[in-house]
């Protein structure tokens, strides 16, 4: 379930979850064996600009979704968390011990300031591993402090050091659990804190450090701005001061790594502040296609009533390499193939369907044919002699579909390919091809039959759909014969919030206005439609 997101909404969410606990560190425990995590510090997935962290949980519960669907368990969750409690026991005990003044303190004095939250994904794709940084007078002291503790203490360490403004800077190691460790450095107001080891440091003696990471941590050190704010610069967020809460995360991470669907949308933005919340969208100018990010041509081939559907501005050129690397494996010469397609492709959610069959929609340039290609991708992507042969038919209405029925462990599938003049659809599910197929033929209703704007209209969510499927997906995911106790939670906890989004109307997500040059955030504003 831990990629099973709620449209764009839930993306944000996740981030959020993500950085507001910043306590959910997995590492390291003393001096010895560290494995790296091979991490860029340079470019992280998300990005956190905020007034205070420990207000963001409670800031984001004002807002009418966030607060049904997270309820107020999750404020006390994050206020109750082992690591947490654990970082705390470990500073009391400390602060006690070495008779400081600082303890519960410390937590305090970090969470409540103003600070960025840099997150970076692990293997598994989750955002688990952040750097936090923040501005404080006290943190001369508290270096200091450190540096006495460090030589005779067991829980703090020191791990190593680093160079800032020509300075030495040591970095401290805290150990407060079972293989769990953080770093932290301080450097005049400046205090850098590590959720991992790994970040900067691999090796048999846990002191080889990675120097790429090394700079990046010294400049977050830097009193100069335009070096410890070097981060906020990849998500145009540098100079910003936090009024509120800016939660912004590339566009990469929300792809699970299909980047080139995306083409010229760099990242989303969740802004919140006073009870109020708005998002946008890092339009990169440069990588918008001939056409720009119009849709209007989408709408009208796709089936009414998603779950969730939204537009992507696709880069079609750079998916060149990846045509060239299925054709390779089939014998097939695909890397013209992106040369045909052109603007941007829809990919949509039912609830009819599943969560892992979408629809998915796009265009081919005037005059383009090459069926051919098309469908030697098809085979090559879907098609297996051992397992059956490719099936090429003409339709009702004279278009051209290949299918092949899949025998995969959750069922029986018959992934389906269509070509319907300059349209091109296809969807693990055949009827999902079918009844785009009739919405053609003027069969059944469009999207476009709702919209006023099409042109425009990036995205559409409609909660009381989504939240059937994603409690479809659930409890198919969890018979009760198998997963009695997992079944058992859901049931208590995930249903009610799904009751919840049931309440609200269908959204249409309107990106108003596209830069004219170069990467800006542009407001994308999320307008009730009528049930």
């Amino acid at each position: 379930m831990n990629k099973k997101k709620l449209g764009i909404i839930a993306a944000g969410g996740v981030v959020c979850v993500a950085a507001i606990a910043a306590y959910a560190v997995f590492g390291w425990k003393g001096m010895g064996k560290v494995s790296g995590l091979h991490l860029d510090l340079s470019s992280p997935d998300a990005m956190i600009v905020t007034k205070s962290l420990s207000s963001l949980p409670k800031d984001l519960l004002t807002i009418p979704l966030a607060r049904d669907v997270l309820r107020e368990d999750f404020l006390f969750y994050y206020e109750q968390n082992e690591d947490r409690l654990g970082i705390s026991g470990a500073l009391r005990r400390i602060a006690y011990e070495h008779e400081l003044l600082w303890g519960d303190q410390l937590i305090r004095m970090v969470l409540d300031e103003p600070a960025d939250v840099a997150l970076w994904r692990d293997a598994d794709g989750s955002l688990k591993h952040f750097a936090i940084a923040v501005s404080r007078s006290s943190f001369t002291r508290l270096l200091e402090e450190s540096g006495k503790i460090a030589l005779k203490d067991s829980q703090m360490t020191v791990a190593g050091s680093l160079k800032v403004d020509g300075d030495k800077v040591p970095v401290y190691a805290l150990a407060y659990g079972a293989n769990r460790t953080l770093l932290f450095a301080a450097h005049g107001k400046r205090l850098v804190i590590l959720s991992h080891p790994g970040m900067l440091y691999s090796g048999a003696d846990g002191k080889d450090a990675d120097s790429k990471a090394v700079d990046v941590v010294a400049n977050m050190l830097e009193e100069d701005p335009k070096k410890s704010q070097a981060l906020r610069q990849q998500f145009h967020l540098d100079g910003q001061a936090p009024s509120g809460h800016s939660v912004a995360v590339k566009a990469d991470f929300l792809s699970f790594g299909y980047q080139p669907f995306f083409g010229a949308l760099a990242a989303l933005r969740f802004d919140f502040s006073k009870g109020h919340w708005s998002t946008q969208a890092l339009v990169d100018a440069a990588r918008l296609q001939s056409g720009g990010y119009d849709n209007k041509a989408l709408w009208p081939m796709l089936p009414h009533n998603p779950a969730a559907c939204f537009a992507l501005p696709a880069d079609w050129a750079a998916m060149a390499p990846v045509f060239k690397r299925v054709g390779d494996k089939a014998n097939a010469d695909l890397s013209k193939l992106g040369e045909q397609l052109s603007g941007p492709a829809a990919v949509c959610w039912y609830g009819s369907s599943r969560l892992y069959t979408p629809l998915i929609v796009a265009t081919r340039k005037p005059g383009a044919s090459g069926d051919e290609l098309l469908g030697a991708l098809y085979t090559a992507a879907v098609g297996n002699v051992a397992a059956g042969a490719v099936s090429k038919r003409a339709g009702k209405s004279g278009e051209t579909l290949w299918q092949r029925a899949v025998t995969t462990p959750i069922g029986e599938q018959t992934p389906t390919l269509a070509i319907k003049g300059q349209t091109v659809l296809f969807s693990p599910d055949a009827a999902l091809v079918e009844l785009a197929l009739a919405v053609g033929r003027k069969q059944s209703p469009a999207i476009a039959d709702r919209l006023d704007d099409a042109s425009r209209t990036v995205g559409l969510i409609a909660p009381s759909s989504l939240s059937d499927l994603i409690r479809k997906e659930t409890f198919d995911a969890l018979p009760t014969s198998r997963e009695p106790v997992l079944r058992a939670a859901a049931d208590v906890h995930l249903v009610p919030r799904l009751d919840a989004l049931k309440k609200y109307p269908p959204y249409r997500l309107v990106l108003k206005s596209l830069p004219k040059s170069g990467a800006a955030w542009q407001s994308v504003e999320w307008q009730a439609l009528d049930r």
